[in-house]
């Protein structure tokens, strides 16, 4: 029998498997490991399908379930009977089979086409991290002071891109990209490539269908 793996990374998806009813859990919520705290012991949030966080909670890893999308392994596509006419089962089985198999390969194109169409909705994920990337250079110009702040927001950017889109916190991701357009129009000193610093905050609101509106001049 094929064991199961379930360590548990930053990012995964996990379900509760027993129900906490002092914070208001049951068994089987499904969130989202933000932060390890320590060994064996996870950050996880949980969040509404309008990307609400009404839960985070710190949890050791006995009491979650780490979620798979993908098979361990892929079926075999090999029955050692088939029939050849003069044997009525073998031949539905080898019918039944080829027909099963159609609806597999129908069905795997068609997660396949909406998973590229939820990945290129505005730009893929590769397309964003290259964005975030000009970003950290230009951070490196920023005031001591207030740089660290920056490198925070643009973390927590990252991390939220990085998760499915449909598992995207959009109104904490709102919030961060606020923050970073804010922080660079606060900026006195002259540095190289700010302009493009808050357009690269623009286009990636942009992508990622959030409506984002540069701060009034003071």
């Amino acid at each position: 029998m094929l064991a199961t793996p379930n360590t548990l990374n930053l990012l995964d998806i996990v379900a509760l498997k027993i129900p906490l009813s002092e914070h208001n859990l049951l068994a089987g919520q499904v969130g989202t490991i933000v932060e390890i705290l320590a060994p064996e012991v996870y950050e996880v949030e949980f969040s509404d399908d309008d990307g609400q966080t009404y839960a985070m909670q710190a949890l050791p890893a006995h009491q979650l379930l780490k979620l798979y999308y993908k098979p361990l392994k892929t079926m075999s596509n090999t029955i050692n009977q088939f029939g050849k006419g003069d044997n009525v089962a073998g031949d539905k089985i080898q019918n039944d089979f080829k027909d099963a198999t159609i609806g597999i390969v129908a069905q795997n194109k068609a997660q396949v086409t909406v998973s590229n169409l939820n990945q290129t909705s505005g730009a893929s994920v590769a397309e964003l991290m290259q964005i975030i990337s000009t970003m950290r250079q230009t951070v490196a110009q920023f005031p001591p002071e207030i740089r660290d702040d920056i490198i925070i927001d643009i973390d927590d950017v990252e991390a939220e891109i990085q998760k499915p889109e449909k598992e995207r916190n959009l109104p904490k991701l709102k919030k961060r990209l606020l923050a970073l357009i804010t922080a660079a129009t606060l900026v006195a000193a002259p540095i190289a490539g700010i302009t493009d610093f808050t357009n690269n905050i623009m286009e990636i609101a942009d992508k990622v269908n959030i409506e984002l509106k540069l701060p009034s001049a003071q």
